[in-house]
């Protein structure tokens, strides 16, 4: 054993940007290839600037960026230090457009724009930049992916209505739910007291379901999904916990597996590791950007354990004809990029 850090996730990369160093801030480019993107710190020092100029550097740095890499989405981040020779941990944060919103470069859409965290769409408050001139080739023909599909009902909602037609979006298109299931939260969120419009939630409930069904008879009589289904059954027989759609977060995924291995009727020692995914990870599978497993060894910490676990998720993937991307490390995830998310809803 070494006393050396252990090696970064992030790649740092070397690109000029005017428009920051003009005003004398300072860039921060890195490629994050496990999560799929590129992230842009910009560090302002000094006085805060006015928003509409932090607005202005922001998203010309995010074009340069996009410029020279377009195929990954990019994350902007903005902060403030008080001296050009700060340390980096003394800066502070700045939220240009909110706490919860971000800018950000959308490779799909070839586009700039503001987002909300866990949302896939941009917000209408703040312009969208089109960036097609960015980066090399023409601009793809802009896909619609489940999370964005309103099956024609695009009207304008209430704030607590639209967020429940984004709920009914996740529960139809993950494919986990049966019709009859989805009804019944919504009626138990109405109850609960959420104040939507609960007549245009089902009917648009309705109309996103049989739009669903209509794009089923279409799939591969076998899906990626199940491959996936047998490939985690066959992990949970040879003593790996792997569970799907394991709450919302990574913290929710521990916990179910948690859960899971010290149920009563699960003799001890049935485990000897666990891999799961979350719903944010189902989120990115369904905008084409690969699924994301987690995974890990129970009552070790050895690196080497954890390791052994990868592996054995990554050949039992692979012998279910699920392409695998890992860097063999104990600090990464594993990552299935060309999965397609086609779950059937169930009947």
């Amino acid at each position: 054993m070494t006393d050396s850090a252990p090696p970064s996730p992030f790649q740092a990369l070397s690109l000029d940007f005017p428009p920051a160093e003009r005003m004398g801030a300072q860039v921060e480019y890195y490629h994050s290839p496990h999560q799929r993107l590129y992230g842009l710190n910009v560090h302002f020092v000094g006085a805060e600037p006015a928003h509409e100029t932090m607005d202005r550097v922001l998203r010309e740095c995010a074009t340069l960026a996009a410029a020279h890499k377009s195929d990954f989405n990019i994350v902007v981040d903005a902060y403030l230090l008080a001296h050009a020779d700060s340390e980096l941990d003394e800066r502070k944060t700045l939220s240009p457009y909110g706490r919860d919103f971000f800018l950000c470069f959308d490779a799909h859409r070839r586009q700039i724009g503001v987002r909300r965290n866990g949302r896939k769409q941009f917000e209408d408050a703040w312009p969208v930049t089109d960036v097609d001139v960015a980066g090399a080739g023409e601009a793809a023909e802009e896909p619609v992916y489940p999370l964005d599909d309103d099956a024609g009902m695009d009207d304008e909602v209430d704030d607590a209505t639209d967020t429940m037609r984004a709920m009914v979006k996740e529960w139809i298109w993950y494919g986990y739910d049966a019709p009859e299931d989805i009804d019944r939260w919504i009626d138990e969120n109405a109850a609960a007291g959420d104040d939507f419009d609960v007549v245009w939630v089902k009917a648009f409930a309705t109309a996103l379901l049989a739009k669903k069904r209509a794009a089923e008879a279409t799939w591969p009589k076998e899906t990626d999904c199940d491959r996936l289904d047998r490939a985690f059954d066959s992990l949970n027989a040879q003593g790996i916990c792997a569970l799907q759609c394991a709450g919302n977060t990574m913290s929710d995924g521990f916990e179910s597996v948690s859960d899971v291995i010290n149920a009563d009727d699960v003799p001890e020692g049935r485990y000897t590791g666990f891999c799961f995914f979350h719903s944010q990870d189902l989120d990115r599978a369904l905008y084409g950007e690969g699924l994301m497993l987690a995974f890990g060894y129970l009552d070790s910490q050895d690196a080497a354990d954890f390791i052994a676990v990868g592996r054995k998720v990554c050949e039992v993937l692979q012998q279910h004809g699920l392409q695998t991307e890992w860097d063999g490390s104990d600090n990464s995830r594993i990552n299935l990029p060309a999965v397609r998310w086609q779950r059937r809803t169930p009947h």
